[in-house]
């Protein structure tokens, strides 16, 4: 009887720890969230979520809040994955060090998964903050010479033998460095790579050709043999929607005479659920990133048509940055051992999907004027109550 009244959920955390918590068996995603939070003790965690396997298709979803567990889960075990969800364009402007420490955490994952990839020298310098926050500063007598006191870290799937020598030569340039500096110079320079915080999923175009679909902070990304062809800031897009396999965006065209002129562009997904999926992600997305709140639009805005049950239900990023739960005041806490980290992640502890192929190329890097510049076209020109574009047609 008791069995039978309780759900039993274990959660893998950044660190690669699981804590199981037992919950009332109608609990609501909510519910087990904040316990989740609760423990870690992170406050600005709008920028994270659960996420499960879906048994149908080996794919990640995540945990819907509003929705009882068991709703979502048909059977046990109910295993879940604390991860980002919502990587912010300028992660060093996160208030706590424990939220910068997970993202660092996130990244890390996110590279030795192959979800992230960057040049060897890029990464080596990722990498030196890396041990410059779990070490502290090198120190011949006690680390020795060269770069032997780095065997057992792992920073990339497939490690050649010089990056260590190029990781250990960065390090020592970190002297005086503290463990929290270094971890908002390793979120600076990730934020910087071509993937960073892009959802990919794979589809086809309305001629048959495979294509990668990204979904980011800034907007739609689309991808062809291995190559951005196509970025499409939210303020250009219209509105997205699915029936069926079908993926649909809808574009503002750029014509002075027709403000109101679009161009509807079509993909084809291998399924239903891969379809909703890219769908759900895109619409919480524009939500956290684009809205002041996000609450259902009025009834008479008449471009909107919201046929799903599903919406974005947590706070935007605008209401995370102006709340006042968020606690200014730093504490301690543990850094996992990269050894123990690399190892489980590599060893699939963390499980992740099957990743779509976009391997690296590498971009002319932007002066902080070009950057600033994207940042005002795509997030900080965000209109207060911008309304969502998200529609559903089956």
């Amino acid at each position: 009887m008791g069995r039978s009244s309780t759900l039993h959920c274990e959660v893998q955390l950044l660190d690669d720890q699981s804590t199981i918590f037992d919950l009332d068996k109608n609990a609501k995603g909510q519910v087990l969230f904040d316990k989740v939070c609760e423990k870690i003790e992170v406050s600005e965690k709008d920028y994270f979520g659960l996420r499960y396997i879906d048994e149908k298709d080996g794919q990640y979803n995540w945990l819907d809040p509003l929705r009882p567990i068991k709703k979502q889960l048909k059977h046990e075990p109910y295993h879940f994955y604390f991860a980002v969800k919502f990587y912010p364009p300028n992660p060093t402007a996160l208030v706590e060090d424990i939220t910068r420490y997970l993202m660092v955490l996130q990244l890390r994952e996110d590279l030795l998964k192959g979800r992230l990839q960057c040049s060897v020298p890029i990464q080596a310098l990722l990498g030196s903050f890396v041990v410059q926050a779990e070490v502290g500063d090198y120190d011949p007598e006690e680390h020795g010479d060269g770069a032997g006191y780095l065997s057992e870290f792992k920073f990339c799937p497939r490690q050649p033998d010089e990056m260590l020598q190029k990781v250990h030569q960065f390090h020592t340039k970190h002297r005086g460095m503290m463990p929290e500096d270094a971890e908002l110079q390793y979120l600076d320079n990730a934020r910087k790579l071509p993937l960073y915080g892009i959802d990919l999923h794979q589809a086809a175009d309305a001629e048959g050709q495979p294509v990668i679909i990204g979904v980011s902070a800034w907007g739609i990304h689309i991808f062809h043999n291995n190559r951005l062809i196509n970025k499409f800031v939210w303020p250009k897009i219209v509105k997205i929607a699915f029936k069926k396999k079908k993926f649909t965006l809808t574009i503002r065209a750029a014509s002075e005479s027709d403000y109101y002129a679009a161009v509807v562009l079509s993909f084809k997904l291998g399924s239903l659920r891969a379809t909703k999926r890219l769908w759900k992600v895109g619409v919480e997305h524009h939500s956290f990133f684009r809205l002041s709140q996000a609450d259902l639009p009025p009834k008479d805005v008449a471009f909107i048509k919201l046929g799903s049950k599903f919406r974005y239900s947590g706070r935007t990023q605008h209401q995370a940055r102006h709340s006042q739960e968020i606690l200014r005041n730093s504490r301690d806490f543990e850094r996992v051992s990269s050894k123990r980290f690399s190892s489980k992640v590599l060893d699939g502890n963390r499980r992740t999907e099957d990743i779509p192929e976009v391997p690296f190329k590498e971009e002319e890097e932007k002066t902080d004027d070009e950057e600033k510049k994207d940042e005002e076209k795509t997030i900080e020109k965000t209109e207060p109550g911008e309304a969502p574009v998200a529609t559903v047609e089956g």
